[in-house]
């Protein structure tokens, strides 16, 4: 409550002093700059009206107040100016959306309750990811697509029907800057806290009569923010980002239309260090002195503790696009759209936040291929009757291998005691995904009302193959401790074949129930996921909307460290039907926007990233399915423009996302029915506020002030995590708890009247808040990760 009474009380505070400040400027008014606007796009992505938003949500050109479902929007401008440039930055900006970091560094979104933790970097997300509607098939893939960007459309709910499985939560589509019809550059620079250093420019223009391009880079680098707790002159958390877009827009013909995207991203900087904070023990007997006697972190943001070297990444990614548009009539135009991701990743990842290495991933190595085609038809948006019918292809190829080292840990001493004091270990999983889909969508105005139908069906595949090795090349190994202990020398000596035992009453790949072997499987499954709905426009500021929809997200296999089959099973496909009534109105002469949702989700088969008791080595990880939950909950937004210049956003949403039926062992290896249990990563209150106020001070300059609020309640990080496991020695009362947090930032400046150049001041997380978005269990430890603290700086733009 102290949190709430803070987030309200400031927001307040702020509201009071801004609208103050505005009518203390009694001078001639100013035109709406970047910053005021919630979205600037090109004209030819501008409603008629330059103050309506324009999104693509029904992969068609639209007014925001004209789409029937929940869409938020962050402009470019808006990005540049609040220092959104991370993942968690977006979520933090927008309601209902968090994220999570997670132990191998795999972005996870969770939206309006409905989100997938899962660290494997082939697995399918329920919140899926495009660049200008190309898909980011895997989350890793969109972690540094936030750069010279037009807007980014947060689609809120299933989103099947236009988007695909894997878009059971919603879907965020990022849209990039387009290539103008005159010569124009601009750029930008900051500098912050931890020696700060982000820089971006473009340069965009005409090539010829039909031909026009932009290129935009940008590079992020920054010193290590977190401070180790065993050496204080060590630090972690460097960044050293590297990202390039190149636009051709070529026009042949009036009917004929190409847009090539090429783009990319090169990562070197270090992955962050988790907090230790409890010690919970597999085989309490056998627990090292030198883990008995190491210390809790420090709640602090910036203190943290790594095996020296662990933490690091070399990662880079390349994406080319091509979108060819052709009207086949005056009214009807075919789309291709066809893409194509190559990934590749070699990082290291701490994984208990100690100096010790109970568990380190000290190399995880990745590839991704991914190719995706669109072929689609549709009819001229100004048509009555609306559609579009289409079809889909995609192709992925996931290569993942990670090392594992872990002499520090305590089931090493047990088996120590056999002979074989194993410390380390290999795995890999090895898939290829094959995704058919066909689409049809429409809409029918019939006076005031538009009836809404659209359907997709796909038909999926998948093929994995998993494998835990050894190749230390030592005879006292993970690998010999099989053969030799497990398997009572039945089987030979070990000679790096793959160990894990079949403990089903299956046979997989030739390896039979009770044998030792590779494990193969193919997964397959299909679905339908549709949508109905009903808008109606009473008058045209008002939009009345009611949709009830279907989606799914794919099934998975796993990447981990299995000793058993059963471990590799994959998970089947979830499904969520979702109902959803809402509105949106522009009132009092456009000074006031206000919208607002209801919504309930009929959760079946939720996908969780969990655990199971392994008779030999105490708790591992294993995929489930929950077989019932439900979200239930409300999103109201207003938008407030008292007078010129200033604009006031204030959002709140109420979250209860309950699990409905599910008995299995959670995260911390509780075992236990635990329906009435909460879904995690999912506050129940959220409430945001944005204020930004700009005013002359001279006819050639503008003065600008701003702040942002964010506020979450607390959440748990896994089922049933308001109680903790048995066995467990930690400082903290709820050591799977997040507790709920406020962000405050605070900017202000001074700007060109024509927005020219612009010079800033800023500051995030003012308040030193000290918050966390994850808590992990990992064999004898469980940890969390922190957020970044108070950081500032200075930040100088230019465009002509």
């Amino acid at each position: 409550m102290n949190h709430i009474n803070r987030a309200l009380l400031g927001a307040s505070i702020a509201a009071i002093a801004f609208a103050g400040q505005a009518h203390a400027q009694a001078v001639a008014p100013a035109a709406d700059t970047p910053s005021q606007q919630p979205v600037e796009v090109e004209t030819a992505n501008q409603a008629p009206d330059s103050g309506d938003i324009v999104v693509t949500a029904n992969k068609r050109e639209q007014r925001l107040n004209d789409v029937g479902i929940t869409v938020a929007v962050v402009s470019g401008d808006a990005l540049q100016n609040r220092q959104i440039n991370s993942l968690a930055d977006l979520a933090n900006a927008t309601p209902s959306l968090s994220f999570t970091n997670s132990a191998n560094g795999t972005p996870v979104y969770t939206l309006r309750g409905v989100g997938f933790y899962e660290t494997s970097i082939g697995a399918y997300p329920t919140v899926s990811t495009y660049v200008d509607e190309a898909p980011l098939a895997f989350p890793v893939l969109s972690s540094h697509s936030a750069f010279d960007l037009e807007r980014v459309e947060i689609l809120k709910g299933p989103q099947g029907t236009l988007f695909g499985q894997n878009a059971t939560g919603g879907a965020i589509n990022y849209i990039a800057a387009k290539p103008t019809n005159e010569l124009s550059a601009g750029g930008s620079i900051s500098y912050g806290r931890f020696n700060e250093v982000v820089a971006d420019a473009f340069i965009s223009g005409p090539i010829s009569s039909t031909l026009s391009a932009r290129l935009a880079g940008r590079i992020e680098r920054a010193d290590g923010w977190q401070i180790s707790n065993s050496r204080p002159g060590d630090r972690n958390g460097k960044v050293e980002n590297y990202m390039g877009r190149l636009l051709i827009d070529f026009e042949p013909t009036e009917r004929l239309r190409f847009k090539l995207n090429i783009n990319g991203w090169k990562d070197n900087s270090e992955t962050q260090a988790p907090q230790y904070i409890a010690l919970f023990p597999q085989v309490p007997a056998f627990v090292t002195p030198q883990l008995a006697a190491a210390q809790f972190s420090p709640e602090r943001p910036q203190a943290a503790d790594w095996t020296p070297g662990v933490p690091r990444r070399s990662n880079r990614l390349g994406q080319a696009t091509l979108r060819t548009e052709f009207d086949v009539s005056d009214d009807v135009t075919l789309t291709s759209l066809t893409s194509y991701v190559d990934y590749k990743q070699r990082q290291g990842d701490e994984g208990d936040g100690l100096p010790l290495s109970t568990l380190d991933l000290v190399n995880n190595i990745g590839r991704i291929k991914s190719f995706n085609q669109e072929l689609r038809i549709s009819n001229n948006s100004g048509s009555d009757f609306r559609w579009v019918v289409g079809a889909n292809y995609e192709r992925s190829k996931v290569n993942e291998l990670i090392d594992l080292s872990f002499p520090d840990v305590s089931v090493r001493g047990l088996y120590g005691s056999f002979g074989y004091p194993f410390f380390s270990l290999s795995y890999s999983n090895d898939q290829k995904m094959e995704n058919y889909a066909g689409f049809a969508n429409i809409e029918y105005d019939i006076g005031q009302l538009t009836v809404k139908l659209g359907g997709r069906y796909t038909k999926s595949r998948t093929d994995a193959s998993e494998c835990g090795f050894d190749d230390s090349g030592s005879p006292i190994n993970t690998g010999p401790l099989f053969y030799d202990v497990l398997f009572g020398g039945a089987l030979g000596p070990y000679a790096g074949q793959c160990y894990q035992i079949n403990n089903t009453p299956d046979t997989y790949n030739g390896v039979a129930p009770g044998a030792s072997g590779r494990f193969t499987d193919t997964l397959k499954e299909d679905n339908f996921s549709w949508r109905v709905g009903l808008d109606y426009k009473p008058v045209d500021d008002v939009l009345l909307y009611a949709n009830v929809a279907k989606g799914y997200k794919a099934g998975s296999y796993p990447t981990l460290s299995a000793s058993l089959f059963s471990q590799y099973l994959p998970v089947v496909q979830e499904s969520v039907q979702s109902y959803e009534a809402g509105f949106k109105a522009t009132l009092l002469d456009r000074t006031l926007q206000l919208n607002g949702a209801v919504f309930y989700y009929d959760y079946t088969n939720k996908q969780l990233r969990s655990k199971f008791v392994d008779p030999n080595f105490g708790i591992l990880d294993v995929l489930q399915n929950i077989p019932k939950s439900d979200v239930k909950g409300f999103e109201i937004e207003m938008s407030i423009r008292p007078t010129q210049g200033l604009v006031i956003n204030n959002t709140f949403t109420y979250l209860d996302a309950t699990i409905k039926e599910f008995t299995g062992i959670n995260s911390g290896g509780i075992s236990a029915n635990f329906a009435g249990a909460n879904v995690p990563y999912t506050p129940k209150y959220q409430f945001g506020s944005n204020i930004d106020y700009e005013f002359p001070v001279s006819d050639s300059l503008n003065a600008f002030l701003g702040t942002s609020l964010n506020f979450r309640s607390k959440t748990v990080a896994t089922i049933g995590g308001e109680t903790n496991p048995a066995g467990v020695t930690s400082p903290v009362t709820t050591v799977f708890g997040i507790d709920d947090y406020v962000l405050i930032d605070l900017r202000a400046g001074v700007a060109a009247a024509d927005d020219s150049w612009r010079v800033s001041v800023w500051g995030k997380n003012v308040g030193n808040e000290y918050y966390w978005n994850n808590v992990v269990a990992a064999f004898d430890t469980i940890q969390r990760y922190a957020g970044k603290p108070a950081t500032y700086g200075v930040s100088v733009s230019f465009r002509y």
